[in-house]
Formats: structure tokens, C-alpha cells, sequence
């Protein structure tokens, strides 16, 4: 499941990136972002994962684990910063979505496990740090982390798999 992974998060660091670079379209472009990563892996998940082997049920929870753990960890940051403004609303936002990645390796590997110690060490830095540091670029950052990340995963299962 590497593969799908990595298609899935490169995906979605594009739609991250666009949300950095146009902030006032920040919701469509992770909308849509994700609705791209979504309908890629329906169209080419039998492809990007048959030939690895079929995924294992563990792989299957810990993904379901993963994503449950950000709906509600996302839930609480709703409840705990939708009054303390936009900026730690958002850097907590990625924090958690950095975190999420964690279990993931379970499911997609090391890569992912790398990612997400990116992603939460870029948004925890911003967090703690002066307000200085914009908001979109973090973002912006957090997107290419996916981006790369993603691609990586993507393009070295593919090429150890060729060779």
C-alpha cells in the first residue's frame, strides 16, 4: 500500500501548497485536494497495490486507526482554538495531521513515519515561535513536505519493485 499512499499524500500536498499560495481558497483547495487523491486511488489502487501483495488486515486497521485518531484529535482542536484565532487554529490543525501519519507507517512505512516527525516538528516550530513566521508559508512548507514525501514513497516502491 505504499504506493497508493504515496500517490494519496503527493496529492494532497499539492492541494495543501495551493491552500498556502491563495489562504482565501484555502478550504477548496484542500477540498479538492483531497477529492484528486481520492478519485486516483479508485482509479489505480488495484494497480499500485497487486503487485506488491495484498494488503494485510493489520495494514487496514492501522490506517483506520490513523484516520480515527485525526477526527478526533481534530475535534478537540476545533473545540480548544476555534476562539484563539486563526493562527494557532491552523498550525494546530497541521500538527495533528502531521501526527496522524505516525500509525500510518504501520500501513504505508518508514516514509510515512518520517513525514509525519516533518510535519509536526515544521508546525510546532511556527506554534511556538514568533508570529513572524507566516502561516501560509508554513503551510506552503507542510505541502511540499507531502509532496516530496509522497513522492518519494510512490517512486521508490516502484523502482525497488522493477528492480
Amino acid at each position: 500500500m505504499v504506493r497508493a499512499g504515496g500517490l494519496f499524500i503527493l496529492i494532497m500536498g499539492v492541494g495543501v501548497i495551493l491552500g498556502g499560495l491563495w489562504p482565501r481558497r484555502r478550504i477548496a483547495m484542500l477540498i479538492a485536494g483531497g477529492a484528486g487523491a481520492t478519485l486516483a486511488i479508485i482509479l489505480t489502487a488495484d494497480l499500485l497495490t497487486r503487485p506488491l501483495g495484498v494488503p494485510t488486515r493489520i495494514q487496514f486497521w492501522a490506517l483506520a486507526a490513523a484516520i480515527a485518531l485525526e477526527t478526533v484529535l481534530i475535534r478537540i482542536v476545533v473545540a480548544r482554538y476555534k476562539h484563539a484565532g486563526e493562527r494557532p487554529f491552523l498550525l494546530a490543525i497541521l500538527f495533528v495531521v502531521g501526527l496522524h501519519f505516525l500509525p500510518m507507517a504501520i500501513t504505508f512505512g518508514p516514509l510515512c513515519a518520517a513525514l509525519g516527525l516533518c510535519a509536526m516538528t515544521n508546525a510546532g516550530i511556527a506554534f511556538r515561535t514568533s508570529h513572524d513566521i507566516s502561516v501560509n508559508g508554513v503551510w506552503i512548507i507542510d505541502g511540499v513536505l507531502k509532496l516530496s514525501f509522497g513522492s518519494l514513497m510512490f517512486a521508490l516502491v516502484r523502482n525497488a519493485h522493477i528492480a
